[in-house]
């Protein structure tokens, strides 16, 4: 692929390369390539030759804004995109929302009720205009401070949950599921919210630890009288958190082998509180540790019991009614109509005067709270809509084992399969408008209709063979997670699978999420993928940790320590944030905000553009006095792209520069070697999802070897007559703004555009490993120049001289000639000056075999120089102990934080090399 020929750098005036900005700034530059970004998006072509590569966008809720999950989570996305896009793929990104349906609801409502107004005073279809008025207007926030992300979606495919064509793809797969006889009507316990009157699913839960009341009731077994005469207890004792739902209970179980109640099983117990009395069963999901090793049952009130009472048929009556209060005739009359956690004292109290209340501790509990309404959540059983999930669950087994999808990281595939094989049916109705109204109607008789499979799309009312009947439809619609299990492939045209973009972009590459919603969206989508497409979803399931804050907590609104992503953008720029995101990603672990990685960031990128504007004004100098013709020439001249005819891409210049060495010093043969090296390794980690690992090899690169080395080690050789030198300093600049640009494309499209080319970075081609530039005897020649200056740094210091001090040295061994030959370079980083040799007393640093001498006489006054030096020996001694003192108090390590301790570690190891070093320097005197 071939760079177009835009300009002719003849024209150019090289006097219009001085003005880049001397200092970066983002806010001057980041929104000009946004805006552009999403009014000229990055259309995927479905007619393409190219590969597919397609991920699709996790889709935020459309009530939601920006946090640094989603900042974080589109960053990755958004940087795979770009490398996939410049490697030759037909790369797709596909932006959209989810319809949030009890977020939307409630926040609707909310503001319905400031107005003095309810949903039921509208009614259902008034109520759907306002949802869609506000969506309108309101919704959607979240898009465009993605823009500003600046990711590089396909706007114009831009879909939302509730689109006519994902609507349909929704009751296809409803009618579908239930002719399969997957999709049920039945009674199950679900998750009941009070508060927005609606079941929900467990994301929609907020697990909080609160601190409670662990009781120890007494259940008196039925003849009592005749145990206590067999000198046994005539009683069972049971431990529970929720002693207001004992009037629920319809058996006690016991693991069937705990020796302690074996005897016990078929008995009967009655119920404190009451006359009523319960079986006494065994089951092995007892668990025997926990509590007295008895647990009662309540079948309508707690999942596992709900298991255990459909496995011995007992009866699942509720006592907690939709409201959360105790309205059930099975509830004594003092308690009845009580709201369930004033029901709970009322209980306790009452059990405390029988005198059934034998132990009450303090109890850390677990609970369910809603996310949208705050409010505990209700395990109940309701007759609510089900999908048997399991036949689902093992054509997804069955594609793993054939590896047809990959976890990064890999020990997630256990964690997915774990679930799988261990799942429960799945409740997908729920008691709101907004949404997916479930398309199955009912008769006077309660019997189901649901359209049939041929037309899916025709309501049952409307259906001709049904006039007879008089019609109602369900008025729930569909859980969230119902649309958005099919988000992979709805948002590329199924059930119209004949569409190009289906055909072209189907399955999808990778999905990239966090890990904790495996099981509520990425196993979802697996099996909805097999059970109506028949093929995988996505090959590779990219799972990334979560962002905590400093201190390893989630963040949360009711902590007060959430971050706002768009403060730091502000803060220090978009791109500085995105590889603050790119290097905190790590194998899929957690991630502690750091501040210190967004100065980093910010750092870098300033780093970059000075470069950029040093590169630039050193080719605007020479520009004049280069020759016309050549391949580099114009190429260096313009800083531009080549003129018709000689227009190849920069891989291609740097493999005739090494096919040319004599245009090339050691520096820029070095440099154009570990280029190469450091493009392979780059592409080799972003093909293998470690971005983490890839963004600080490309900044160790950039900062470290061209920034801090090659910019210093060419300035001797930057004339007009050294073109090699003139054109590597351009190329590896360039070559570095691509292999950068998926991690921060704005200042790499900046830059790139400022070295004269009019198309932008994103559409260039990702730089290719060519083995012909490695050099491996200029890699080893200049890690000797390298060493030497590092030895002349390590004595200027030692002797107490500034870096901008001059000091004559001299190099022995075998490196003399090598270093000789390139004195302008060793001379000019490290500010020395160079002599065959040295008289007198002297001081020696050897750095990779490479030894450098520096005169005492004449440079310092030996005496008090030593004396120094015997001092600062001691003083290290005393640091060394001080720290090793530490380090060997067990009380200090148990008490001291974890930081603190690697610290000590830290100055111990550096204090020893220090000294080690400070011994060989007084061994020489």
């Amino acid at each position: 692929m071939t760079e177009p020929n835009t300009i002719n750098p003849n024209t150019i005036n090289p006097d219009a390369l001085n003005e880049l900005p001397k200092a970066f700034d983002p806010a001057a530059t980041e929104p000009a390539w946004a805006k552009k970004w999403f009014e000229e998006p990055f259309r995927a072509d479905a007619t393409s030759a190219k590969p597919p590569f397609t991920i699709v966008i996790p889709p935020p809720n459309v009530t939601g804004s920006l946090h640094l999950g989603h900042a974080l989570d589109n960053t990755l996305i958004d940087t795979l995109t770009r490398y996939k896009r410049m490697a030759g793929f037909e790369a797709l990104y596909l932006p959209g929302m989810d319809h949030a349906g009890i977020s939307t609801q409630v926040l609707v409502e909310k503001q319905l009720r400031d107005g003095g107004v309810t949903r039921h005073d509208l009614g259902r279809e008034a109520f759907l205009e306002k949802v869609w008025s506000w969506k309108n207007e309101s919704g959607g926030t979240i898009l465009d401070q993605l823009r500003r992300l600046g990711v590089s979606a396909d706007w114009t495919r831009e879909r939302f949950t509730m689109d006519e064509g994902l609507s349909r793809a929704v009751r296809h797969q409803f009618v579908k599921l239930y002719h399969e006889g997957l999709a049920y009507r039945g009674e199950r316990i679900v998750n009941w919210d009070p508060a927005a009157q609606t079941t929900l699913s467990e994301l929609e839960i907020d697990r909080e630890v609160r601190k409670g009341k662990m009781s120890t009731l007494s259940y008196k077994l039925e003849d009592s009288q005749a145990a206590a005469s067999n000198g046994e207890a005539g009683e069972i004792l049971i431990a529970t958190v929720r002693p207001e739902t004992i009037f629920a209970d319809q058996a006690i179980a016991v693991h069937p082998e705990d020796e302690r109640f074996t005897h016990l099983v078929g008995m009967k117990a009655r119920i404190p509180l009451t006359d009523r009395l319960i079986p006494i069963i065994a089951d092995s999901a007892v668990e025997r540790d926990f509590g007295v090793g008895a647990l009662k049952i309540t079948p309508a009130h707690d999942p596992t019991d709900f298991e255990i009472g459909e496995r011995h048929n007992l009866a699942r009556p509720s006592v907690i009614d939709l409201n959360g209060n105790l309205t059930s005739e099975l509830v004594p009359e003092p308690f009845r109509g009580l709201e369930r956690f004033a029901a709970r004292k009322a209980v306790v109290k009452a059990l405390v005067e029988s005198g059934d209340l034998v132990e009450e501790k303090d109890h850390d509990t677990a609970i369910g709270l809603s996310e949208r309404t705050k409010v505990p959540v209700e395990p109940i059983v309701s007759l609510q809509w089900f999908v048997n999930v399991k036949p689902l669950a093992q054509q997804v087994l069955a594609a793993l084992d054939k590896g047809e999808m990959q976890f990064v990281p890999e020990r997630y595939t256990k964690v997915n399969r774990d679930w799988l094989e261990n799942i429960r049916d799945w409740n997908i109705s729920r008691q709101l408008w907004w949404g997916h109204q479930i398309p199955a109607w009912y008769d006077e008789q309660g019997n189901i209709y649901v359209p049939s499979p041929e037309n899916p799309d025709l309501d049952c009312d409307a259906d001709p063979q049904y006039a007879h009947l008089t019609l109602r439809r369900d008025p729930d619609v569909f859980d969230t997670w119902f649309s958005s299990n099919l988000w992979p492939f709805s948002t590329l045209g199924w059930p119209d699978a004949g569409n190009e973009d289906f055909l072209k972009f189907y399955p999808t590459q990778v999905l990239v999420t966090g890990y904790d919603i495996l099981f509520f969206w990425v196993a979802r989508m697996q099996m909805a993928a097999y059970g109506l497409t028949g093929k995988a979803p996505f090959n590779t399931i990219m799972l990334h940790g979560l962002y905590l804050d400093s201190k390893g907590q989630k963040m949360s609104k009711s902590k007060g320590n959430g971050i706002d992503p768009l403060e730091l953008f502000d803060q220090y720029g978009v791109d500085a944030s995105r590889f603050a995101f790119a290097y905190l990603s790590t194998g899929g672990q957690d991630i502690r905000h750091d501040a210190r990685r967004y100065e980093q960031g910010r750092n870098f990128a300033n780093k970059l553009w000075n470069a950029a504007r040093f590169v630039r004004l050193r080719l605007s100098e020479v520009a004049a006095d280069l020759p016309d013709d050549g391949l580099l020439a114009p190429y260096v001249r313009a800083a531009s792209q080549m003129p018709e005819g000689v227009n190849p891409r920069s891989g291609d210049l740097l493999a005739h520069l090494a096919e040319h060495k004599e245009l090339l010093t050691l520096a820029d043969r070095w440099i154009i070697s570990r280029l190469n090296a450091v493009t392979a390794e780059v592409t080799a980690h972003l093909d293998a999802f470690d971005l983490g690992a890839a963004i600080r090899t490309i900044y160790a690169f950039t900062w470290d070897e061209y920034c801090d080395w090659y910019l210093e080690a060419a300035k001797p050789s930057m004339s007009a007559a050294n073109i090699g030198t003139l054109a590597t300093l351009k190329l590896v600049l360039e070559h570095i703004l691509k292999l950068l640009h998926p991690f921060m494309p704005f200042i790499t499209s900046e830059l790139y555009q400022a070295l004269g080319h009019r198309r932008q970075v994103a559409v260039h081609a990702w730089p290719e490993v060519n083995p012909a530039l490695q050099d491996d005897e200029a890699a080893q020649a200049f890690t000797r120049l390298r060493a030497a200056v590092s030895a002349a740094r390590v004595l200027k210091n030692e002797l107490g001289l500034s870096p901008q001090d001059r000091l004559e040295v001299a190099v022995e061994g075998e490196a003399a000639s090598l270093v000789s030959e390139n004195a302008r370079v060793v001379e000019g980083i490290a500010r020395v000056t160079l002599v065959p040799a040295l008289s007198g007393r002297t001081i020696s640093a050897v750095d990779a075999g490479v030894i450098i001498r520096a005169p005492l006489d004449g440079t310092v006054d030996t005496a008090e120089w030593l004396g120094k030096q015997k001092k600062r020996l001691a003083e290290l001694d005393k640091q060394i102990k001080q720290a090793q003192g530490k380090l060997s108090s067990e009380a200090f390590v148990a008490r001291a934080p974890a930081e603190v301790t690697e610290e000590e570690r830290r100055r111990v190891i550096d204090f020893s090399a220090q000294k080690v070093r400070l011994e060989e320097v007084l061994a020489q005197f």
